[in-house]
Formats: structure tokens, sequence, C-alpha cells
């Protein structure tokens, strides 16, 4: 995912029903739910400020935010997940977004929502945003082409097109036409038309096929 600015967040903030000062108490709340890696990412930034004192600029909200969002997601989130340290501090595990997921493949880890599409694939319902009553899930906007769960396909060498050809069941699955198949060699994927749906691993029968984030 391309690296977020100073005005993404800016733009979040306008746009978003979460307030300014919300938002800020989402982030700087919950310190037990923080991890190893959001207190590395930020242990350079300045100091939080205090209960009852006063709320930082925009500016300086907006700087915390561009810093922390360097840490790194290694679980994979429903679609319209926040960057992964707001939705660290947002998502409350409250199970709205699993029990409304129709093909069940949200569940809740550790307190937060989390996808396994090892036995299924996500439909892009939009269900999960919806529902989610924090906003750590945000619905696509209109001029979003695509919902996206970060995820990749990764193809294995002992792809069955590579070693003995006409096989291209991942590729009529994929709803966006993101993967193209050559005779005897592994899929190839065009990354931007790739929602990370995972209909190409379900439709293998060989389970060569991982996805990464």
């Amino acid at each position: 995912m391309a690296e977020k600015d100073e005005r993404y967040y800016k733009a979040y903030m306008e746009h978003k029903t979460i307030s300014r000062r919300g938002l800020f108490r989402a982030f700087t709340s919950g310190t037990q739910k923080a991890s190893a890696d959001v207190s590395s990412a930020t242990s350079s930034s300045r100091s939080l400020p205090k209960s009852g004192e006063a709320v930082p600029a925009e500016q300086d909200l907006v700087t915390e935010l561009v810093a922390a969002s360097q840490v790194v997601r290694v679980v994979a989130r429903p679609p319209g997940a926040l960057d992964e340290v707001l939705f660290q501090k947002i998502c409350t595990g409250c199970s709205e977004c699993e029990s409304v997921c129709p093909e069940k493949i949200i569940h809740v880890a550790d307190d937060l929502a989390q996808l396994d599409v090892d036995y299924g694939y996500c439909t892009m319902c939009g269900e999960c945003q919806k529902t989610c009553p924090t906003g750590a899930l945000h619905a696509k906007k209109p001029h979003d082409e695509q919902n996206d769960t970060e995820l990749r396909p990764n193809f294995s060498t002992n792809c069955q097109n590579r070693l003995f050809g006409e096989c291209e069941l991942c590729a009529e699955q994929c709803p966006h036409q993101a993967i193209s198949i050559a005779t005897f060699s592994l899929p190839k994927l065009e990354q931007a038309k790739c929602d990370g749906c995972s209909r190409c691993k379900q439709a293998c029968p060989f389970s060569v096929i991982t996805m990464d984030l």
C-alpha cells in the first residue's frame, strides 16, 4: 500500500464521522492493546498529553498519525480497515463485523477483527463496514474503484499450469481479470486490479496459492 502522507490523514479527519477529539482519544487510549511494534514506532515522537491537558492542534495530531502509520500490518484485516496503528486503537473487538459476514471469514482474535481466507473468500459485500460502530472499518467512497483487503496471491512453483499447462482456474474466478496465464508458466498478477478477495485461492484444487499481505 502506498505510503500515506499528511494530506491523507487531513482528508480522513475531515470526512469521517469520528470527531478530531474522538479520534485523538481513540488514538491515545487503550495502551494495553498497543503492540510492541506500535511502541517502538512511536517512541521517538513527542510525548502525548496527559489526562486533563489540552488536545494539541490538528497539525500536531496529523504528525502523530503520520509517524505511527509506519507500523507494519502482519495480520489480515477486513476490507476498509484503517492503517494498522489506528485500527488497533479504534477496533474494540465487538464482533459486530464477525456476526454479519455472510462468508464467515471474519473472526475476533486478541480483541481485534481479522480476516481468515483459508477456507473462504471475501465477496466485498461491505456489510462489515456498514455495521462497524467505531469506524475501524470505513466504507468505500463513491470515487473509490474497489475495496481491498491488502492481501495478494502468491503462486507456488508447483502450479499445475507451470508444470503441465492447460490450467486457468484461478484466472477464471478472478472478478477483476487481475490474473493472466501463459502455458507452462506461473500466473501473473496485475497488482492494481487485485482486491485481495481470495477467490483465486479457493478456486485452485491443488492448493498452490497462498494469500500474503
